[in-house]
């Protein structure tokens, strides 16, 4: 890659030793495969603790009414960035309260466990999974 067009302070925080550094997770396999799992951009902030939304996504996706899981940081003043994710149920689920879900995800990931929880319909997919990016307001994840 020669370089982001005009900026080159942007191409001197990814390019390294003539390698671009892209910022995407990924781990490899028993069977070395690679799998991605997000984008190191997309990491919490919060009271200056580093959380995965991946983590916070594993936990709540063991909870057995969840389907699918989303997790973003949605800023705040105080904290950075708290915790808030999205849900939803598995069909013929029985709808646990977000106060449940909170505690539940607390037990497995302790701090890490979002303050919000938001039920959705339907989850916003890509390829990779969930589709996350951020609302123009900066209020955290806005869902398709």
């Amino acid at each position: 890659m020669a370089g982001y067009w005009e900026a080159p302070e942007a191409t001197e925080e990814v390019v390294l030793d003539d390698w671009l550094d892209s910022g995407d997770l990924a781990r490899a396999d028993e069977d070395g495969y690679l799998w991605f799992f997000g984008r190191k951009k997309q990491v919490i902030v919060h009271d200056g603790s580093n959380i995965s939304p991946y983590e916070v996504e594993g936990a709540l996706v063991e909870h057995p009414d969840v389907d699918l899981a989303g997790a973003v940081g949605v800023h705040d003043t105080v904290h950075g960035e708290n915790v808030r994710a999205y849900v939803t149920l598995r069909e013929g689920a029985e709808k646990p309260s977000s106060a449940d879900l909170i505690v539940f995800c607390r037990e497995r990931i302790g701090y890490k466990a979002p303050e919000e929880v938001v039920f959705l319909a339907e989850m916003p997919l890509n390829p990779t999974g969930v589709q996350r990016r951020r609302s123009v307001s900066g209020s955290g994840w806005a869902p398709k």
